[in-house]
């Protein structure tokens, strides 16, 4: 079947003078005649329609156009061909469309169905609707939005109507950020629909730090040469809790310990628990203390040895900081440090051995377990932040997958507050943060949703992979989900998602090629 629609518009000042002769003509008619006149109810409906082209074309400046749609079957077969017309035919009539069979002018029809922007006079004069410009829209064959950036990575195909989707996040001109959200039951897509994202972005040299609690892109990176960062009891690979580096402040700014010190109140909050002020006091004091030991103070010049900034092995351990924490009041922190002195977690207790050379590097902290795990993540968070501040100019992305355990209620407030704040500024560095969640409910469980509320809200690209219905309820809170688009999300297959760019909502089905699926799949894949 081919479609053609033609577009014909209107004289205005024309159509204004015989819309306001016809209505004067037809409005003396009707008092004239008044209930005896037959066509009395098609009198007074073409009156009033009338009046209302007149003031929309006056007071809303719409224009009157002539709409044609001519509709094409074909077939091998004459039998299908008469099957397939009354067809249609009944899905147009059960919609309220009138339609005319194009007897003696099939010839016509169908040079006017050919691209020759040739619309048959025979068909003219039988065929035309006339159509005010609001309504014209509706009539617009690629009716549902898509996007189409020039230096845009594809992402799929738009499910609607098949034009392909390729979005830059980078471009700051478009975009207020470069940031994502992408939300997914178990098996949905939303890995996949990630690996995809990593997978064209090392083509175009750009940076990515992925925190993979679930081992989810080790192959990937073995395809791509990536380096995998393991930290675990039985890896080799440690990070030094306590580590300043140079590029923790920006250039021209003062504070190096001062905003240690949040940070790693934050880390002792995962594992001390929920701190109150005067536990935080105490801490600070504390920290301040082991620094001191390693002559390192509040003035930033301390930070440097022989003209150069100072390395991980200036730097106190966890070690350092358990044995000043003799007295009373610290008496339980130190019973709660033990396993990462002396216990199952005492690889935490070393000097940072990690390079961050390459430009696709996954921190892999699955080997932690279920209860541990927030500790690596936010280690490695702080290492990549660290890491993404260095250049401007270059682009880079974090990747936050299962993010939940880092703003959720097994977190703290500090946790997500440092979160929160890579979300904000990461753009005015050149980078992108990707969040990725298939635990809506724990997401936004840390002081009623406050946290990934923000974080929601500071992505300029949210993508939803199927969803449960209390999840799509519960993300509806805190976003602007329509009733229509709940439906969609439910109902979605593997692979298909709906996407927000900016102001765009799109259905997208997410594609790679055969060549990218053995990168992303297969184990053996030869390099």
């Amino acid at each position: 079947m081919n479609i053609s629609i033609y577009y014909e518009k209107c004289d205005t000042q024309k159509v204004i003078k015989e819309l306001t002769y016809n209505i004067g003509n037809v409005g003396y008619e009707l008092k004239k005649f008044n209930d005896n006149r037959q066509d009395i109810d098609i009198a007074e409906s073409t009156y009033n329609d009338a009046k209302y082209i007149r003031r929309e074309m006056q007071l809303n400046n719409e224009e009157l156009y002539f709409l044609y749609i001519y509709i094409n079957l074909f077939s091998n077969d004459k039998k299908e061909l008469f099957y397939n017309i009354d067809k249609v035919e009944g899905i147009l009539q059960s919609r309220g469309l009138q339609i005319k069979r194009a007897n003696f002018r099939q010839e016509q029809l169908f040079l006017s169905c050919l691209p020759l922007l040739e619309n048959n006079k025979d068909l003219k004069n039988v065929g035309k609707r006339n159509i005010l410009t609001n309504g014209l829209i509706c009539t617009y064959p690629f009716m549902s939005s898509s996007i189409f950036d020039d230096e845009g990575i594809y992402i799929g195909n738009n499910m609607y109507n098949n034009s392909i989707v390729l979005i830059d996040r980078y471009n700051t001109d478009k975009y207020k950020n470069a940031n994502m959200c992408i939300f997914g039951t178990s098996g949905a897509g939303k890995s996949y629909y990630t690996k995809a994202i990593i997978l064209r972005n090392v083509l175009l040299g750009i940076e990515q730090y992925v925190i993979d609690p679930e081992r989810e892109y080790i192959e990937l990176a073995n395809n791509l040469n990536g380096t995998i960062i393991k930290l675990g009891t039985t890896s080799e690979n440690f990070i030094n809790v306590f580590d300043i580096r140079k590029e923790s402040i920006e250039e021209n700014e003062h504070g190096y310990l001062a905003t240690k010190i949040g940070k790693l109140i934050g880390f002792f909050n995962l594992i001390f628990g929920e701190l109150n002020e005067e536990e935080k006091a105490v801490l600070e004091e504390k920290i301040i203390e082991v620094y001191k030991l390693k002559n390192i103070t509040f003035n930033d010049n301390s930070l440097y040895k022989n003209n150069k900034f100072k390395t991980t092995t200036d730097m106190p351990i966890l070690e350092d900081f358990y044995n000043i924490l003799n007295e009373e009041k610290t008496k339980k922190f130190k019973i709660k440090l033990i396993p990462f002195i002396k216990g199952s977690l005492k690889f935490f207790n070393n000097y940072t051995n990690i390079e961050l050379n390459n430009k696709l590097i996954i921190a892999d902290v699955y080997e932690l377990g279920e209860d541990n795990m927030k500790y690596g993540m936010y280690l490695f968070v702080e290492l990549f932040w660290d890491k993404i501040k260095v250049n401007r100019n270059i682009k880079k992305s974090i990747y936050l997958d299962e993010i939940w355990r880092l703003i959720g209620v097994t977190s703290n407030k500090d946790v997500a507050k440092f979160i929160y704040k890579i979300f904000k500024t990461i753009r005015k560095y050149g980078g992108s943060s990707v969040a990725i969640t298939q635990d809506i409910s724990d997401l936004f469980s840390l002081d009623n949703g406050a946290y990934g509320k923000s974080i929601l809200n500071n992505s300029s690209i949210k993508t939803f992979f199927s969803l449960e219905e209390e999840n799509i309820k519960l993300l509806s809170q805190y976003s602007n989900i329509s009733e229509k688009e709940k439906l969609e999300i439910k109902s979605l297959r593997r692979g298909e998602c709906l996407t927000f760019v900016g102001d765009e909502h799109i259905l997208i089905n997410v594609e790679v090629s055969e060549y990218e699926k053995q990168l992303i799949e297969n184990k053996n894949f030869n390099n």
